[in-house]
């Protein structure tokens, strides 16, 4: 969802004043941002410490571990610079919505002024096709990661 509030903040505003300006800077600007917004949430694994698993179970079910703040152990220490790596995944997935805002309507445009009439159809297909398999390809590509231990050297 925050990849689409970044979208819709700025989609008016890159449609209406995209058509006046220099569309391939404004789609490679977006390039930029978007490679921002990823390198951005890339950081937290480089951030944040390792983590351990240990055999520790809560007894109650149900029950967050780290709910009881009268007890601070070393399993809870670090809940506070996790809280703070939402934060910053939230922000770059509004930096990629941002960044991805200019191709929707001016790679459109774009194609449709610089390509031969009946080659454009062809070309755009190709664009909506790659917004639309890209991420279903990269979701296939995490649900297959996940079956990797991520600290592989350790």
């Amino acid at each position: 969802s925050s990849f689409e509030i970044g979208n819709l903040a700025l989609i008016l505003f890159v449609s209406y004043f995209g058509a006046k300006a220099h569309r391939p800077r404004l789609i490679g600007c977006g390039g930029i941002v978007m490679a921002l917004g990823a390198l951005l949430s890339a950081l937290p694994e480089f951030l944040t410490s390792q983590y351990l698993i240990t055999d520790t179970w809560s007894k109650e079910l149900g029950r967050d571990v780290c709910s009881n703040a009268s007890k601070t152990d070393e399993t809870c220490g670090n809940r506070a610079n996790t809280n703070m790596m939402y934060l910053l995944l939230i922000g770059a997935q509004v930096l990629l919505g941002i960044g991805a805002t200019p191709v929707q309507p001016l790679g459109v445009s774009y194609i449709d002024d610089h390509v031969r009439k009946k080659d454009s159809s062809l070309y755009i297909g190709i664009l909506f096709s790659t917004l639309v398999f890209g991420p279903a390809c990269g979701f296939i590509l995490g649900s297959v990661c996940t079956n990797f231990y991520v600290d592989v050297l350790l």
